[in-house]
Formats: structure tokens, sequence, C-alpha cells
């Protein structure tokens, strides 16, 4: 296992997040100021059986990177960047900005979430192999994904991994940054019975975003998104404990990076090295000046990772790394 790290900022200290869940951004008591007319899809509406997904794909080139986590629009400061060197698509989960929902009222489970992403990838088609990038509990599908469609996988970035923790127990150190950190700081979120909420637009580097893109992400929360809850999240972590079981490395050969922040949290250090074991070919990259927004915080530590990732995906024949 390697280790690679960013430059770190003494001045500021990444959010601590027990599990952000970033679909569900923003919905606080704040009103939201809703665009007047629907948007147009920035991408293509694909037809997955029975309704369709938003699917936002930018670039040229092998292997295909695929986003699982957040909006479509939301990685626009690294999608643009990871186009300059290979093909890569977001997409938008059922129930969330131009994708319909698979049932109304209704919060998918992390099986028919991971089944989404299959059709999906079948039916647009999006041409492998592929590079998977699972941000917050998308990194939870991608990882039971790969678990379920290891075939012309060549490798996987997890970025600031979904994370349940112990509500009680935030060291003061936690508290004391977040009051001297003042506004634009997110933070720590204790998980409860509850959607999470966490203020995407209130992350300082919100305004990194394009104007047209943070519109869009207002019109998106104004629309009531289908959100990730608790039960989904614990769900999910049953999910990979049965598929992965207590085997060594079970993704194999293939290649992770584990992308996380200076997060204190109890336990939160404890998972990243359980991600770390997940292969015998893991790097890990830790956003010094990140809050959970890691794709508008330091985009570039995402994009890195990716660039690597692919380059050496190009070199190496194309076969299943799963074990």
């Amino acid at each position: 296992m390697n280790l690679m790290l960013t430059r770190r900022d003494g001045n500021l200290y990444s959010a601590v997040l027990c599990i952000a869940l970033i679909l569900s951004s923003s919905l606080t008591g704040k009103s939201q100021t809703p665009i007047k007319s629907r948007p147009l899809p920035i991408g293509t509406l694909v037809d997955v059986g029975g309704y369709r997904v938003h699917l936002y794909c930018l670039g040229q080139g092998s292997p295909t990177v695929m986003i699982v986590g957040a909006f479509s629009f939301d990685w626009a400061l690294v999608q643009p960047e990871v186009a300059k060197f290979t093909r890569v698509c977001t997409f938008d989960p059922s129930g969330t900005a131009w994708s319909d929902p698979i049932k109304a009222g209704a919060v998918p489970t992390c099986n028919q979430r991971v089944n989404e992403i299959h059709q999906l990838i079948m039916r647009a088609p999006v041409d492998g192999p592929y590079v998977l990038v699972g941000y917050s509990v998308g990194a939870q599908w991608a990882r039971l994904y790969a678990a379920e469609y290891p075939d012309n996988i060549v490798g996987m970035v997890i970025v600031d991994h979904a994370f349940i923790g112990d509500p009680g127990k935030a060291t003061p150190r936690q508290a004391t940054r977040s009051h001297s950190l003042g506004q634009g700081y997110n933070p720590p979120t204790v998980v409860s019975e509850a959607p999470i909420v966490l203020g995407y637009q209130d992350d300082v580097n919100f305004s990194k975003l394009p104007k047209d893109v943070q519109e869009l992400h207002t019109w998106a929360l104004s629309e009531n998104p289908v959100r990730p809850d608790y039960q989904m999240a614990e769900d999910c972590f049953s999910d990979l404990a049965t598929v992965t079981g207590k085997s060594p490395f079970p993704l194999g050969d293939m290649p992770v990076t584990v992308i996380s922040t200076g997060n204190e949290t109890p336990g939160y250090l404890k998972l990243q090295t359980e991600l770390m074991a997940l292969s015998h070919r893991s790097e890990h990259a830790i956003a010094w000046n990140s809050t959970h927004m890691v794709l508008i915080d330091e985009p570039e530590v995402i994009t890195g990772a990716i660039l690597k990732m692919a380059t050496a995906a190009r070199q190496q024949p194309i076969k299943s790394a799963m074990p």
C-alpha cells in the first residue's frame, strides 16, 4: 500500500462528518428560491426500465470514468478537467434533478441504486472499461457495484466515504475548530433516523462553481429530491458486509485510491484503514483543505487521482481485478 498526501494547510480543518449524504444538501428551514422555469437537461434521459435517469458525459477515450454520488452538475470543477484526458460520466440518481423517481415518495434501497447504475451503463450505453468514482454514500453504491459486476472495472476512487459514527463522541478539538472557522464551515453531522441535512451551498467554496451550476443546484433542491437516509446507509453497510464477509482484500488487485479529509471523528480513521484494506493495490490521499465537499474544496485532488488511475489502466490488459 502506498501513502499519497496533499499539502496541508494548518489553518483549515476538514469538516468532521459522521455520514454525509450529499443529495440531502441544504434542505433546512432556509427557504429556497426556485428557478422560474424547469431547466433543460444538460445531458440525456436514459430509460432504465420503466423510468428515466439523467446521464451527462463529456470527453473521449478509455477508460470511461463513471462518477457515482451528488447531482450530475455538482462535478463542474472535476468533470471538465477529467474530460481533457478521457471520457467521464455523471448522473442524477432516480428522484433527483431531471431523473424520474422509481416510485413516488419512496426512497430506493441500496440494491435498487446498484441495479439502476447497471441498467444505466448497459442501456445508454456507457462503454467500458470503467474507473468508478464513488462519493459519500455513492461510494457504498460503487463498492457494491464492483462486487456484483467486477468485469471491465479497472479501478476505483473513493471520495470521503459515507460514515456512521458514534453521535455522542465529538472531540473538544472538533467543537473548537467549528467555532473558529465561522461562516462557511460544515460542522460535525450526527447521523439520526431522519435524512441528513448538509449545506452544500453553505460551503465556503460553493461560489467556485459557475453561476449556472449554482442556479441548477438551487433548482434541484427546490424540487424536493429523494434523499438517502440513515436506513439506506445502514442497509448499504449491511450489504457490503454480506458481500465482502471477512475476506482479506475483497477487491483483489483492483487499483483503489481512498481520498479522505482531516476528519477526527472517532471511528473515521478506522474506516479509512478498512477501505485501504479493500485491495492489495491501494493508495491514500488526504484532502487536508477540504470539508466533505472535496469536489468543490479541492477538486484537483480527485482529478489527480483519476488521471493517475486512468493512465495506469491504459498500460494494463483489460481483465477483472477481482479474486
